[in-house]
């Protein structure tokens, strides 16, 4: 008659619980690490779309703290933020219209979609990721698994 013999599988399955039970700071770490990734080819993407008159509008992207919206929803937030300019009738544009104009066009003030935001995600996507995964890898190696 055949017989199974495990050694190990309760550690094992200590291990895999540890791995889904993310520390909110290894998380925050990891989604910081991506983020500088994405804020700068956003801030490249912008200075080699549309110049560099002052760099305001480059140099405003930003990464926020991590938020969370569920139990174990975790993000942050990658985009233009702060004050542009005030126009003669007293309105302010913040940086982050200024780019939705240019990232989705606006036909009545001729000016064409030029998909910024969308281009310079998709560009560095790989480049995130990987930061991230070093960040969960430091982390598993902390821990020996």
């Amino acid at each position: 008659m055949a017989r199974v013999e495990t050694s190990g599988l309760d550690e094992l399955m200590l291990s895999m619980k540890e791995c889904a039970d993310l520390p909110d700071d290894v998380a925050d770490e990891m989604l910081q690490a991506s983020g500088k990734i994405v804020a700068e080819a956003q801030r490249r993407k912008i200075r080699s779309t549309l110049g560099t008159r002052t760099g305001v509008l480059a140099n405003s992207v930003t990464v926020s703290k991590m938020k969370t919206r569920k139990a174990n929803e975790r993000y942050v937030t990658v985009y233009p933020q702060g004050k542009h300019h005030t126009t003669a009738k007293g309105k302010t544009v913040t940086n982050n219209e200024i780019v939705f104009v240019h990232e989705y066009g606006a036909p009545k003030r001729n000016i064409r979609a030029k998909g910024i935001i969308r281009s310079a995600n998709e560009e560095c996507a790989e480049q995130a990721t990987a930061a991230q995964y070093k960040v969960y890898d430091q982390w598993l190696q902390s821990k020996n698994l």
